[in-house]
């Protein structure tokens, strides 16, 4: 008897134990749970999203549930959700690793890896391959217009009918990412793409469904034959189409020759199959295309359905979408991407698809990787964490328009397209959506294209829409039908454009009987070209004259040599963004070509003409200088760090003028030297002297008079002028750096590598093969082009901040204003903190665009034949892009004279980038070291506006804006006076 009582006493107190809350000591708070099954009484198993936002009306924007015994914390609103992702990202990266959906994919693939060495790297490859395959190209807009037409043919069918668009859009979005991963596309009634395509429907039901919450919060069941078996077989169904299809391509393939994502898998598979660390293997690849493959198939053709849904029941939004569409395009035969830009109505139209489609309602399930806190909870090791992406996408006070379908929500008072800080339907911070860039391509392409040719209309007999999703891991509209017709304008458009393509070939076939349609241009003189047209000091000005007689395309000749100049936005991104491949190329006959090869026989990156090389070294550059901190907070150290150093030096320097010109030179060249060679050398190191002095001399030289010379008149080069110490410099550099590479050999552990250089040789070893494009010629010269882009720049650009802060002292203090606003309490400023400084982001882009620091960029060359706004360029033509014109160019800027940050700001103070803004150029040869100036910039000038005050000197005189020209233009030489501040 009382050992029954007993028991009993037990029971009811184990009971009211698991009734109680189990949450530990500062842990979010939420509803009571109950023993095995948690809070699963709490929720809606069919679709629990209204239940996570009573809990949170309750509980607040972050609170707990149980999942089972499992604990976890929803993520409600943008403060939440961005401190937790954005600002603390590596410590929320994780994914929990026993779900349903990560048994059923066997914890292989990249999106449902957790976070470590393996997820990074696999993401990194993925996300350089997909770009190396044309993500974000006109090789990708191909690909996605020509999956079109087989869309257009399908409605060109339905014309006058009603039809359901579910399986269409789904089938386009599959075909487009089958192309890239595989290299194939197939038939929309083919067996295969229909099975693919119900597997993906099927599983992202499953996958957040009644089943998959009864699966992760009862493990005891997982073995009965209930319906979540179901996704195992669809996963094997997938699996039994994919394996063959690598089989066929292990077959067929030609190694270091890929023809899609799975020959890159299988060449990389090959570099390191020596390495006994690393994490790729054959047996994860069939799992990882398929990852990829519903990822870029499930979301887009969701968000697609819904746009349309809505676009049918709103009418007056698509005849409104129609017009801008057709003002736009006029008479051109297809849209492109870059159209976006002057869409910002379709851009709005597009955005709010996605808002309120919200497809991926909660994201993928995050996992904290180490003790953290979030809005001052604490939030152990191992925590499940839930985004709910819903409710930033609908968050009162984020939004005009918070229900319903609202262009305006994307759009401010002048009728611009503007992106709040709320939409994040790809979530944000490292684990964002791998395929947000080809998202966003596809919507655009197709909604614009289709929108073009067809009117799409609620049918009559259809009764009222439905707007109610149907849950899953992502959320897709109840099934529709839409009736589709031909636009009148379309029916008219072929007729059109007979007619124009009759009259350009006429006007084409008289312009091509009198000439070549070169651009036009100044009339050369015999030998020595154009070179009486430009002040070879400063040609800037020059540049500029010319472009007002002759358009934003002209022609120059650099002694014999053709060249061409492009001036303006639009020149400018059609040539090196539009046409990227074809203007992709270097010159290879310039001084500064020849001055490299002098010793080291190795064109480096900066300088190599386009082609396999070119691509396997940046690809290299890229990912290596990403290993070693570039964008990460091991990077932010070595920067603060160095920092420190420039603040010790103002310390001494307080109330004396001081000339900050080598301070900065040193700094930059200090920081990238930490990576290159992982050493920071001391301001007065011979070796920092010899590099700084290099730099120096070389920039002025190689786009100087004397360059300008050696370029146009050969017959000059081997004569004993000025332009010879350039070779001789080069000759020095390349001599210490192969003295450099020498004691790195020496000390070096392969596959362990401690910077640049190790990594370099590492590579050398893997590939083993004499006609590989990894040398150590090419080290050297990889080397010198690094070190050289991430002092020269940085530190010019630094020289140009400083002097306008100096002298604009009002700029200045607003700036300390808000960074001791942003920072208080914190000791040291983190890149992360640019998204609270809105108007010190606005000062240092104005800084940027105002001191103009590489005004010509690198030159190009055409790689083929093409055109250009109707202008025929020859392959091998020189191509000078005149970023100078983009920065100032009327039009594009508030402000296109003087220092203006508020050409960075919008009428509400929020920081915004112009598309006109490119000082780091555009397109495939943008800058290398783009991530590691923006950083550079912004955690130095914050680091000493923060500590000092910077005075003209009262003695200096006016100030003189005037650059100094070369290869980076730099200012004059300036003094500054620095004082302690108060707050400091």
């Amino acid at each position: 008897m009382f050992v029954s009582f007993f028991l009993l006493w037990l029971f009811i107190c184990f009971f009211i134990v698991q009734i109680k809350s189990r949450r530990p000591k500062s842990f979010p708070p939420g509803p009571s749970t109950l023993p095995v099954l948690g809070n699963l009484h709490n929720l809606s198993l069919d679709n629990p999203l209204r239940d996570f936002e009573r809990l949170r009306r309750k509980y607040g924007n972050v609170y707990s549930l149980y999942l089972g015994s499992k604990p976890m914390v929803m993520l409600c609103g943008v403060q939440a959700i961005k401190e937790a992702l954005v600002n603390k990202g590596v410590e929320f990266a994780g994914r929990p690793q026993d779900m349903y959906v990560n048994i059923t994919t066997e914890n292989k693939g990249v999106i449902l890896a957790d976070y470590g060495p393996k997820w990074k790297e696999h993401r990194r490859f993925a996300l350089t391959t997909l770009r190396n395959f044309g993500l974000g190209k006109q090789s990708m807009e191909d690909r996605i217009l020509g999956e079109l037409q087989h869309t257009i043919a399908d409605l060109e069918n339905s014309v006058g009918s009603t039809l359901c668009p579910q399986v269409m859009f789904h089938n386009a979005s599959s075909n487009i990412i089958c192309q890239v991963l595989f290299g194939m596309r197939f038939d929309y009634n083919d067996w295969t793409m229909k099975e693919i395509v119900r597997c993906f429907t099927e599983n992202a039901k499953l996958a957040n469904g009644p089943w998959a919450m009864l699966y992760d919060s009862v493990p005891m069941i997982r073995h009965l034959p209930l319906p979540f078996n179901k996704a195992f077989t669809n996963i094997a169904v997938c699996q039994g189409i994919a394996v063959p299809w690598i089989n066929e391509h292990k077959k067929t393939r030609v190694p270091g020759q890929p023809r899609d994502f799975v020959d890159c898998y299988l060449d990389e598979l090959e570099k390191r199959c020596k390495d006994p660390s690393t994490t790729f293997s054959e047996d994860i690849l069939s799992m990882y295309s398929l990852d990829l493959h519903f990822a870029g198939t499930d979301t887009t053709s969701n968000t697609l359905l819904t746009g349309f849904l809505y676009l049918l029941t709103n009418p007056d939004i698509q005849e409104r979408c129609q017009e801008e569409i057709d003002r736009v395009l006029e008479e051109r035969d297809k849209v492109c991407f870059e159209d976006r830009h002057n869409m910002p109505y379709v851009q709005a139209v597009i955005h709010e698809m996605q808002r309120v489609a919200n497809t991926v309602p909660l994201s993928v399930f995050h996992n904290t990787t180490k003790d953290t806190e979030v809005m001052g909870y604490t939030i152990p090791k191992g925590t499940m964490i839930i985004p709910n992406l819903s409710s930033v996408l609908s968050e009162e006070g984020q939004w005009k328009f918070t229900q319903g379908f609202h262009p305006e929500n994307f759009l401010n008072d002048q009728g611009d397209f503007v992106k709040p800080e709320a939409f994040m339907p790809f979530s944000a911070g490292p684990r964002m959506c791998l395929g947000e860039g080809l998202a966003r391509m596809e919507l655009f392409l197709i909604t614009v294209t289709l929108l073009r040719k067809f009117r799409f209309i609620w049918p009559e007999d259809a009764g009222e829409p439905d707007y109610t999703p149907v849950y899953g891991v992502t959320l897709t509209p109840k099934p529709y039908h839409m009736k589709v017709q031909l636009r009148e304008a379309t029916m008219f458009a072929s007729a059109a454009l007979l007619v124009a393509a009759v009259l350009l070939y006429l006007l084409l076939f008289k312009a091509h009987s009198h000439s070549k349609n070169f651009p036009p241009g100044p009339r050369p003189l015999p030998l020595i070209g154009n070179l009486l047209e430009l002040n070879l000091d400063s040609p800037i000005v020059d540049l500029e004259r010319l472009a007002k007689r002759y358009g934003s395309i002209y022609s120059l000749y650099i002694g014999s040599r053709p060249t061409v100049v492009l001036n303006g936005l639009q020149a400018l991104k059609e040539a090196l963004v539009v046409k990227a491949v074809d203007f992709s190329g270097r010159p290879q006959d310039m001084m500064v070509n020849h001055a490299i090869f002098v010793k080291a026989n190795a064109p480096g990156v900066v300088l190599s003409d386009y082609g396999p090389g070119w691509r396997e070294q940046r690809r290299f550059g890229l990912m290596t200088l990403r290993n070693f901190g570039l964008g990460k907070q091991s990077m932010e150290e070595r920067i603060l760090l160095e920092t420190d150093r420039i603040v010790k030096v103002l310390q001494q320097s307080i109330d004396k003028p001081i000339d900050p010109k080598l301070l900065f030179h040193n700094a930059a060249s200090s920081i990238i030297c930490q990576v290159l060679f992982a050493r920071q050398y001391d301001y007065e190191d011979e070796f920092m002297k010899f590099f700084v002095g290099l730099f120096h001399e070389t920039s002025k030289l190689i786009n100087g008079r004397w360059g300008m010379i050696y370029d146009s008149l050969p017959m000059v080069r081997g004569l004993p002028l000025p332009f010879r110490k350039v070779f001789s410099l080069f000759k020095d550099a390349h001599e210490r750096r192969m003295e450099l590479l020498t004691e790195n050999k020496k000390t070096r552990v392969p596959g362990k590598p401690r910077h640049f250089i190790d990594s370099y040789l590492d590579e050398i070893e893997k590939r083993g093969d004499v006609s590989s494009s990894f040398t150590e010629d090419q080290l050297c010269a990889l080397l010198l082009d690094l070190h050289f882009a991430g002092t020269d720049t940085s530190a010019n650009t630094l020289l140009s901040a400083f002097l306008y802060l100096m002298n604009y002292p009002h700029v200045q203090e607003r700036c300390q204003q808000e960074i001791d606003r942003v920072l208080q309490g914190k000791v040291l400023a983190t890149f992360e903190d640019r998204h609270q400084m809105p108007y010190t982001q606005a000062v240092i882009h104005e800084i940027q665009r105002v001191s103009n620091t590489v005004p010509l960029a690198v030159f190009h060359q055409t790689t083929r034949d093409t055109e250009l706004m109707g202008y025929f360029i020859p392959k091998g033509t020189t191509v000078i892009p005149n970023l100078s014109s983009v920065l100032s160019e009327e039009g594009q800027w508030k402000f296109p004279q003087g220092f203006h940050p508020e050409n960075f700001l919008s009428d509400q103070g929020d920081f915004v980038k112009p598309e006109a803004f490119m000082p780091f150029s555009a397109g495939p040869r943008v800058c290398l070291g783009e991530s590691l100036a923006r950083m550079e910039l912004f955690l130095i000038t914050v680091t000493l506006l923060r500590t000092f005050r910077f005075i003209w000197p009262e003695d200096a005189g006016e100030p003189d804006y005037t650059p100094v020209f070369g290869t980076t233009q730099t200012p004059k030489p300036y003094h500054m006076k620095v004082q302690m501040r108060a707050a400091a």
